[in-house]
């Protein structure tokens, strides 16, 4: 693309109607509304001179348009791809006599932030200023981080070089998205604001030297407090009024994010991807447009399993995205971590670690080095329990932090401790509740202080309430008056203490709080729940918890996570209400499943980890992304997968199999016996099309797709396209309009993919179909019923 081509482009992205153009002398004039009913004119002038001394010698040329074009009102900008070659006075007689600025492709089509340069003191705060602070003072103390690169199979010892060098290259990508995923504490945080820090300084000085780059443009949770609707899209607009030095618009932002002016980063909006139906559509939307966008999604690697959206993205996308994961730290990183944190105290905690195998294991996660290295800090000397734990680190880490706050005089003794924990749990249970996720109201916390310090006056209650406030366990929102937890891990540790006490004194209360969302297998508050109920031996009592708790399905996945874990876990499922169950994005570990009976269930992501399948009845469940692992050359052929009519793909260790016929070898390779309907190969086609728009269990997976992602996958017939086309003349889909992509149908056919996906269900439009593509001569095309 030429630098015409490029003004022009990023002139109608920012609203702009092109009115003269000339591509031979690089001339282009628009114009838009403005404010008080006037319009905002716009001249650039793009000559095509290349070398510096074809500047030098169409200087005189250039002054002579200018001085012609010296009425034309608004903007006027000289653009070249270098000013190398100009006179010294050229560029000051233009701007002084004609009023033309002269600008590199760098300086004319970057949107600075508000807090860029040495103005940046006179600015208020903002989310990504923040995050560019803690990133530089992150970077000076951090420890390397070492990472698998899952699509590759590649390892490196530090992920941050790594995407320091990929995002700072100027090759182009053959997949436009790194997603990074990583466990609760893993460091993803440090992570991302220590390369956001990194990549922030490297453009501005890029932009110094004149140089193209792309300016890192960050999103985070704290931009939903200003968006319209908690969805990617609102968030953006977000950003921009907030971080964006003048006013611009969607457009512009993705003009910048296509053209190479941009990178997209984004961390911490697992909520946001799990409500926001759209949020791989928008995403989509930007990678198929013509250009090479580069964008950074960070989550927790729980999302992976308990997201349908971001499965369902993961699968449609394969081939575009790039998976790293960050890996446990090993003894040799934990001293590492050590000697930068506590230097001449780091062979305390290093012998710690030595002669505790399962602290070392604890420590491979960089939150508890870091709560372990704070103890050691505090008390160099002091002894650990025995059995010190990761939920005792926590317990430990929360009451220190609240204990500091009171020995820097930051909290009044007027409130003990033990309050002060209870009123912190209400604020998590407030922050659980909101679904909006835009943080807790502190007017919210003031009346929590009235209730707890009823019999303090008010001056010295609004006191208090001030400095809970400003707990360091807290941050703030952008939003005015509200605050958030700073820290995952402590957050569900209280919403777990608060379920604890439910549990014990009211189980409507329990449910309910265990409904508001779901928490992922490895969260902190499950795993301090499951802990309290195998010390009191309350299995049966979650047990009935959960058969109550049968017509709410969040409440119910995460009692049966909890439950899952519990010693006694096969007996209790075995008498569980399991059969028909929306079980997907659930793990289970190293659990004897003889004679469970999954029947029908819906197993999408669901992992089965070490696991004894013998005798487990899996008839007419929905196999779909489901993970065995550990369990394919033992017990798997053992289990009872009936006709395995709702088999669309597993993963066996690192194997994957996606058709339901492969699976039958394999079963039977290994000694066991299993069988499956037998469509045509229209019939299987077609379902894999089907698939693209509907999920497994019957609910709607996407609107549209683009051309690619729906031709791509399994080829059961030699031209998807054959069926493709045929659903388009059928109604099921349409092409979309201006857009390479097809569109789900809204009308009543939309019920018959359903019914033939979920239940194998024929209507006579499926069969009309069917009958029109299929080659074989009576075919059935299915076994499955006809509607």
């Amino acid at each position: 693309m030429t630098l015409f081509e490029e003004a022009t482009s990023y002139l109608r992205a920012e609203g702009y109607s092109i009115g003269t153009t000339d591509a031979r002398t690089g001339l282009v004039k628009a114009e838009k509304a403005g404010i008080g009913g006037m319009n905002d004119q716009i001249t650039v002038w793009c000559p095509p001179y290349g070398e510096p001394e074809e500047l030098r010698r169409n200087e005189g040329g250039m002054l002579h348009r200018f001085k012609e074009d010296s009425r034309t009102g608004g903007l006027k900008f000289l653009l070249l791809e270098s000013t190398q070659g100009l006179s010294a006075g050229f560029r000051q007689q233009v701007l002084s006599s004609y009023d033309v600025q002269t600008r590199v492709p760098i300086q004319f089509f970057d949107t600075p932030f508000r807090w860029d340069g040495a103005a940046a003191q006179q600015q208020a705060a903002t989310a990504a200023r923040k995050l560019h602070g803690e990133g530089e003072q992150a970077a000076r103390s951090r420890t390397p981080q070492p990472f698998e690169r899952v699509s590759r199979g590649q390892e490196g010892p530090d992920l941050l070089g790594e995407l320091q060098r990929r995002f700072g290259g100027s090759a182009e990508w053959d997949r436009p998205i790194i997603l990074v995923t990583a466990p609760a504490g893993s460091g993803k945080s440090m992570l991302f604001k220590s390369l956001f820090a990194a990549l922030h300084t490297q453009f501005l000085a890029g932009k110094r030297q004149q140089r193209r780059g792309r300016r890192p443009l960050p999103l985070l949770p704290e931009y939903l407090s200003t968006a319209s609707a908690p969805a990617l899209r609102p968030m953006v607009e977000a950003f921009m009024q907030t971080e964006f030095a003048r006013s611009t618009n969607p457009a512009t932002f993705e003009w910048m994010l296509t053209r190479g002016y941009a990178s997209w980063l984004l961390d911490g909006l697992d909520e946001v991807i799990s409500r926001d139906p759209r949020f791989f559509e928008y995403i989509d939307d930007i990678i198929n447009r013509d250009g090479h966008p580069r964008i950074l999604i960070c989550v927790r690697d729980s999302l992976l399993g308990s997201s349908p959206g971001l499965r369902d993205y993961l699968a449609d996308a394969s081939d575009r995205i790039d998976e790293y994961r960050l890996v446990p730290w090993q003894r040799e990183s934990v001293v590492t971590f050590a000697r930068i944190r506590l230097q001449d105290r780091d062979e305390r905690l290093i012998s710690l670690v030595d002669s505790r195998p399962k602290l070392l294991e604890l420590c491979g996660t960089p939150y508890y080095a870091e709560l372990l290295a704070t103890h050691v800090a505090e008390d160099p000397v002091g002894e650990l329990p025995g059995d010190y734990s990761e939920l005792a680190l926590i317990e430990d880490a929360t009451r220190s932090i609240i204990r500091r706050e009171y020995d820097k005089g930051l909290l009044t003794s007027a409130i003990d401790m033990e309050d002060l924990l209870d009123l912190v749990t209400e604020v998590a249970v407030e922050e659980l509740r909101d679904v909006r996720d835009r943080g807790v109201d502190v007017a919210y916390i003031d009346e929590l202080a009235a209730l707890f310090l009823s019999e303090l006056d008010d001056e010295v209650r609004e006191r208090i309430a001030g400095q809970i406030r400003q707990l360091s366990l807290l941050r703030g929102a952008l939003e005015l008056n509200r605050v958030r937890f700073a820290q995952d891990v402590i957050f569900e540790y209280f919403i777990g203490v608060r379920a604890i006490a439910y549990f014990q004194a009211n189980p409507t209360m329990f449910q309910q709080l265990l409904g508001w969302r779901r928490f992922p297998p490895d969260s902190i508050a499950l795993r301090l729940l499951r802990t309290w109920i195998t010390q009191h031996n309350a299995g049966e009592d979650l047990l009935m918890r959960l058969t109550q708790a049968a017509d709410h399905d969040v409440a119910f996945h995460n009692m049966l996570q909890t439950l899952i874990g519990l010693p006694r876990c096969a007996a209790l499922l075995q008498e569980a209400p399991l059969e028909r169950r929306d079980l997907s994005g659930l793990v289970f570990s190293a659990i004897p499943l003889r004679e469970v009976s999954l029947r029908g269930a819906n197993l999408e992501a669901t992992k089965f980890v070490d696991c004894d399948l013998t005798g487990c009845n899996l008839a007419d469940a929905i196999l779909s992304e489901t993970v065995f692992t550990g369990t394919s050359r033992e017990s798997l052929p053992r289990a009872d997968f009936g006709d395995l009519a709702r088999f669309v793909s597993v993963r066996l260790d690192r194997k994957t199999v996606d058709s339901a016929d492969a699976f039958v070898r394999l079963i039977v390779e290994q000694g066991g016996h299993a069988r499956s309907v037998d469509p045509c190969a229209s019939a299987q086609q077609l379902t894999g099309l089907f698939l693209k728009f509907v999920r497994p269990n019957g609910q709607a997976r996407r609107d549209w797709l683009d051309t690619k992602a729906v031709l791509a996958g399994k080829r059961h017939i030699d031209d998807p396209s054959v069926v493709v086309n045929a659903a388009v003349h059928a109604g099921f889909i349409m092409p979309g309009s201006g857009r390479a992509r097809y569109e789900r149908t809204h009308s009543e056919l939309y019920a018959d993919m359903v019914a033939y996906v979920r239940d194998q269900r024929m209507a006579p439009s499926i069969t009309a179909l069917l009958a029109e593509i299929c080659r074989e001569p009576d075919c059935a095309h299915a076994s499955a019923a006809t509607g």
